[in-house]
């Protein structure tokens, strides 16, 4: 149910009162931005890689890497494992325990290389699965300089850099288990003057293999079905078992919306080296200005192993711009009394008539 008017001779009347008045209207709010390294520049392709095989067989896989850098360079590749951090989807990097045989299975047709300036090589990584395996193995392929020696410290920054791929193998078997829940579907606020608006889905694999869940936020409001759909984790972002992951979505397509400030083409950042947003005024969007309260639904499908299973939330929010509605009632107040003076000046002056 729409609680304030919007047909579109409403906007475009209620907008041109209002344009000298709001077109000024400008908020500033920061979010977290992340610095490169400025060491050793390899690109890497594809990140990550996901391999299917059954225990007992071999299985292969390209790894691609660029020197992006202005000088020759001999690299080498180490292994390494890694594990989910924190809730952000990004990976921890871990050394060789005991127990770790999984990482004695890969082997490497160029162990050591140079590349020249600009150049890509390819090198393929063999894995031999043995009967035994079940389940899903996580590889971390760490490119570092051949001469620098093999400190935990370098190989973090190395990740940082994009110099490290990372492999999700599963050995598929029977009795694996594919389970997956939402735990968390909610908004960073229940009310907004204008949006974005952002979608934060947790969710978490109870299973015994790493799972990547996708499906869609369904935006309503009363009997308007479907104002907006936006996709939750286009990218096939994995979830490692006994591990929750948190993807966030924002709905952006409203009048008007905060959005970067560029200058230059480049995003300008506050003191602390974080985005600042600015309101951005489309006028050929009116129609899309977002006026009461909204349901946003859930509804993401993971494989089970035998099946698609569907996994859903809800969640409901307002979005009232409400500088807007004090400018109007200001607006609506001057217009009533000019309106009430006129009319009270012409019936005098009619009254005055009629008495002579």
């Amino acid at each position: 149910m729409h609680i304030f008017p919007t047909n579109f001779s409403f906007k475009v009347t209620f907008f041109s009162l209002l344009f000298l008045f709001v077109c000024s209207l400008s908020l500033a709010f920061s979010v977290s931005a992340q610095t490169t390294d400025a060491g050793l520049r390899l690109i890497t392709s594809p990140l990550p890689i996901n391999l299917v095989t059954e225990p007992g067989k071999t299985i292969t896989t390209e790894l691609k890497v660029k020197n992006g850098g202005t000088q020759k360079e001999t690299l080498k590749i180490d292994l390494m494992k890694f594990n989910a951090y924190e809730e952000s989807g990004k990976p921890q990097l871990l050394e060789r325990e005991a127990g770790d045989d999984f990482l004695n299975w890969v082997t490497f047709s160029e162990p050591t290389f140079t590349l020249a300036p600009d150049e890509w090589k390819t090198i393929t990584a063999t894995f031999v699965v043995p009967s035994t395996a079940s389940f899903g193995y996580y590889y971390a392929f760490v490119f570092s300089r051949a001469d620098d020696g093999a400190q935990l410290e370098t190989r973090q920054t190395a990740l940082v850099g994009g110099t490290a791929i990372l492999v999700l193998l599963e050995a598929r078997v029977p009795d694996a288990k594919r389970e997956v829940s939402v735990t968390e579907f909610s908004v960073d606020k229940k009310f907004y003057e204008f949006l974005p608006t952002t979608f934060s889905v947790k969710l978490k694999n109870t299973g015994s293999v790493h799972i990547a869940p996708r499906g869609n936020i369904f935006i309503n409001q009363g009997n308007t079905k479907n104002i907006a759909i936006l996709e939750v984790n286009s990218e096939k972002g994995n979830i490692l078992p006994n591990s929750s992951r948190i993807f966030d979505t924002k709905w952006n397509d409203g009048f008007p919306v905060y959005t970067e400030k560029t200058q230059d083409g480049k995003t300008v950042l506050d003191g602390e080296g974080n985005p600042v947003y600015e309101l951005k005024w489309d006028w050929n969007n009116t129609s899309k200005l977002r006026f009461g309260k909204y349901t946003a639904n859930l509804l993401l499908i993971y494989d089970d192993g035998h099946r698609d299973v569907p996994i859903e939330g809800e969640v409901t929010f307002w979005v009232v711009p409400w500088r807007m509605l004090i400018a109007l009632t200001v607006i609506a107040i001057f217009f009533f009394v000019g309106f009430r003076s006129t009319v009270r000046t012409v019936w005098n002056k009619l009254f005055k008539r009629i008495k002579k």
